[in-house]
């Protein structure tokens, strides 16, 4: 994983490092800087995934370097958001689809693999892509554009890198019907764009008292 070229040749030449660290900082650099000057690679790079700046922050945690520790946090914390806002961009591409009332529009936002899943309310899961989008055109083929409009309460999100999800109750007005569904959305993160691979759409029920 390649880290910038300016911080690297820094660390180089304030260590007097041997030419193969020139190129990458590897753990065989680790061996050649002094623990209390090590530069942590996920430092450097913008790209080192989230569960590996967990396990550098329980690393640095345990060497009590409290200053990396800190820098480890904010980076996590700063991608789990990244992550999170493009999570709820792709939810509310979704609900636009479904109420467009266009399988064209649909099918941009679903995704590709046979984990593909939908469970419509008081349906059975249907797994595989094709059959996914069969049964939304089923649902589509006969709704106006513009008949479903949906809101969204007590929505929370969860993301990673490539994965994430998204809970919620919608509030459905079709013309002459309303209802309340729970829905649990998960999204993954293909070719660079994030899809939705299930939706699991329930009625919801009176609370238990």
């Amino acid at each position: 994983m390649q880290v910038r070229s300016s911080s690297l040749a820094a660390v180089t030449r304030a260590q007097g490092l041997p030419g193969q660290c020139g190129a990458r900082l590897t753990m065989h650099c680790r061996h050649h800087i002094p623990a209390a000057r090590w530069l942590c690679r996920a430092a450097l790079d913008s790209d080192i995934p989230i569960a590996q700046l967990e396990t550098e922050l329980q690393g640095a945690l345990t060497q009590e370097d409290y200053k990396l520790a800190a820098r480890l946090r904010d980076k996590i914390q700063q991608k789990q958001q990244v992550s999170k806002l493009a999570v709820e961009d792709a939810n509310r591409r979704f609900y636009d689809a479904f109420m467009s009332g266009r399988i064209e529009e649909m099918e941009r936002v679903v995704g590709e693999g046979e984990h593909v899943q939908v469970v419509h309310p008081g349906a059975s899961c249907i797994a595989g892509r094709a059959q996914v989008m069969d049964s939304w055109r089923a649902i589509l083929r006969n709704v106006r554009p513009g008949a479903f409009k949906v809101k969204l309460e007590d929505v929370r999100v969860f993301a990673r890198e490539d994965m994430g999800f998204v809970t919620c109750v919608e509030i459905i007005d079709a013309d002459d019907s309303e209802g309340r569904i729970v829905a649990t959305n998960v999204f993954e993160k293909q070719g660079g764009a994030w899809r939705i691979v299930q939706h699991h759409g329930s009625p919801t029920i009176a609370r238990f008292r």
